[in-house]
């Protein structure tokens, strides 16, 4: 599925380069490693607790407290 997505974005969009990397690991630790090299993070707040929609979730929430880098929090769509 991850690389479906990445060579349809790559046909539409060849001037971005676009790259994808699985790891393995707890998310806020892998994504946190990997902000040291980045020039940017995007993160989901696909938070299911009490008040969903209005607080981030666990792993965004960690990115956005431990990343050495920018980080821009996009809310999931209403379902």
């Amino acid at each position: 599925m991850l690389s479906e997505t990445v060579a349809s974005r790559q046909a539409r969009y060849p001037e971005v380069d676009l790259r994808h990397e699985l790891l393995v690991g707890h998310p806020v630790q892998v994504l946190t490693d990997a902000s040291a090299h980045a020039l940017g993070l995007v993160v989901g707040t696909r938070g299911h607790g009490g008040f969903t929609g209005m607080l981030l979730g666990a792993v965004s929430q960690g990115v956005l407290h431990y990343a050495r880098c920018p980080v821009i929090a996009v809310p999931s769509r209403p379902e």
